[in-house]
């Protein structure tokens, strides 16, 4: 069951807890922690990112670039915000928590990274409150008030963090029984024809004494791929997926390897290969059996992927670039004056041409691509393990595959039909929204340097 928001009885309570430790706090004490913040706030950041930056938790989130750059200056910001030298306004403090919260749902950091860092920032301001050469007049009652304010922001963080995290896992489970609803046979008999292949045209390499170290590995290969972005959606929660997992790595880390050093191939690990291999093949045809079809989560119009899952995707690809240093990017495509084209066609002409870009947009990407219906006349294309310069080829294929559509004529008037795009490249940030928005703003100055061109973030 999803955890609902708060009520805004809920929030009136909380809020008004809030001020009772504002107010009930002497503003002289209040005073002191705010100086003592200010004096040696970049000191606790130093120390908090220090201990962070060894935590192995914490590595697929964080890199000394991007705190440098991007947190520390936030984290400062925040214990300013939080110990402020006039009185804050507990309603706007809650606010921002709640907003705090949700970005780190998004960007899927772990909640006992948060309590961790939470108890660092109190043991670092303890130290200087309690330090011999600050005078602090009542150093338990300011240790009390600094916890409990450090506290009280981390509720309403963790109240938006589960609320979030647990809408994220509603919606991934939805695009995985749409998943559901794709042509089992047809993608069964896929991705077994590219386990096939990635399996004959090794062990012809091998034969014909082709040098091994230019063979892909089985997950970088189509069905590699596949199975990394898809397929783990597809057969989510199923027991075999694990099995999967560990004969790929067996295949790539063991047996190719030690192919390697044998010459002629060492005949026990050749076909130790092949039974690996239909293994695979067994055990991906059983979890193909055991999937029912049901249908939903698309665009009625488009046939191209519901908005509603776009958190879910590109949540699950931010994840898996941090964690395997892959890239991926972003194309926003928009047919340019498509309001002219409803006014001149009506909607039933306008429809006729989404349903033409769509299938133009389908047949420029990769199967393993996914494309949404973000807006009107916009579409959002996540090619994956993709680089910038090879989205930007992309999107020029797209741009220019859409101006060669041949134009509408209507009352003797040429109605050219063109799109502008927007680019982006996937840069660390553990928050999708935050490339989104590159993306976003990419495509409005493709717009305004005068439409059908492409931009890059």
């Amino acid at each position: 069951m999803i955890h609902e928001s708060p009520t805004p009885e809920e929030e009136s309570f909380a809020e008004n807890d809030w001020q009772r430790l504002i107010t009930e706090t002497p503003a002289e004490l209040r005073g002191v922690v705010a100086e003592i913040v200010r004096k040696y706030a970049t000191k606790c950041i130093d120390c908090f990112y220090s201990a962070l930056l060894s935590h192995p938790d914490a590595t697929p989130f964080l890199s000394q670039h991007k705190v440098d750059t991007q947190l520390h200056h936030a984290l400062i910001n925040w214990l300013k915000l939080l110990f402020p030298i006039e009185p804050a306004n507990p309603h706007k403090l809650i606010a921002f928590q709640h907003k705090i919260g949700t970005v780190h749902a998004r960007s899927h950091i772990p909640i006992h990274i948060v309590l961790h860092g939470a108890r660092l920032l109190k043991m670092e301001i303890r130290r200087h409150i309690f330090a011999p050469e600050n005078f602090v007049p009542d150093p338990p009652a300011t240790m009390f008030y600094v916890a409990n304010t450090i506290d009280m922001a981390l509720t309403f963080m963790s109240q938006s963090f589960v609320h979030d995290v647990e809408e994220y896992a509603e919606k991934e489970e939805a695009f995985r029984l749409m998943s559901l609803g794709q042509d089992m046979t047809l993608e069964r008999e896929v991705q077994r024809s590219a386990l096939l292949d990635w399996g004959h045209k090794t062990l012809f390499s091998i034969c014909s004494g082709a040098n091994l170290s230019t063979i892909p590995t089985l997950e970088s290969s189509e069905f590699g791929i596949w199975l990394n972005h898809k397929g783990s959606v597809l057969f989510q929660g199923a027991q075999e997926l694990k099995r999967v997992y560990k004969i790929v790595a067996r295949i790539d880390d063991e047996l190719m390897p030690a192919l390697l050093l044998t010459n002629p191939p060492d005949r026990i690990i050749l076909q130790e290969l092949q039974a690996s291999t239909d293994e695979l093949r067994f055990i991906i045809d059983s979890m193909f059996k055991a999937l029912e079809s049901i249908e939903g989560g698309r665009d009625p119009l488009t046939n191209t992927l519901s908005r509603r899952f776009l958190p879910t995707i590109l949540g699950r690809e931010v994840s898996l670039a941090l964690r395997r240093k892959m890239p991926f990017s972003l194309l926003m495509v928009d047919v340019d004056h498509f309001s002219r084209i409803n006014e001149k066609l009506g909607h039933i002409g306008g429809d006729a041409i989404l349903r033409n870009i769509a299938t133009t947009l389908v047949n420029a990407c990769r199967a393993n691509d996914f494309i949404f219906r973000y807006g009107g006349e916009e579409f959002l294309i996540v090619l994956i393990e993709t680089e910038k310069e090879a989205a930007i080829q992309v999107a020029e294929h797209i741009r220019s595959t859409i101006e060669h559509i041949p134009p509408l004529t209507i009352e003797g008037t040429k109605l050219p039909i063109t799109a502008s795009i927007g680019i982006g490249t996937f840069d660390g940030h553990p928050d999708y929204t935050h490339l989104v928005e590159d993306v976003d703003r990419a495509l409005y100055a493709a717009k305004k340097a005068g439409r059908n061109r492409c931009s890059v973030a």
